[in-house]
């Protein structure tokens, strides 16, 4: 798997906004064939941080997402939003296997 956290600093005022764009996004995004997961979490002693957690399949996938229309819609929605350019670090899985990450799995739906 190729994993992605992506870390962003969102303005106070656009916090909701953001959640709720983030959510769309990653519910268009995990029914792409080469994402196993995608979660988005908030730092809970400081609600203006958030971490998306991007599991693809091959270290192709993460280009092919940003192709989608969804994935652009909220690249351009969120941009204003945030206090200073999201940053990435990525990382590959130890465990669970590759067949652990996958959402169906896990039960999520």
């Amino acid at each position: 798997m190729f994993i992605v956290h992506v870390f962003v600093d969102v303005k106070p005022e656009f916090v909701d906004s953001f959640k709720a764009a983030s959510i769309a996004n990653a519910e268009n995004s995990i029914k792409e064939p080469g994402i196993a997961r995608f979660d988005v979490v908030q730092d809970m002693t400081d609600p203006t941080q958030f971490v998306l957690v991007e599991v693809y399949r091959t270290e192709a996938d993460p280009a092919r997402h940003k192709e989608t229309q969804h994935y652009l819609t909220w690249r351009d929605t969120v941009e204003p939003m945030m206090n200073s350019p999201r940053h990435a670090r990525k990382f590959s899985n130890i465990t669970p296997d590759d067949t652990g990450w996958d959402s169906m799995a896990l039960g999520n739906k």
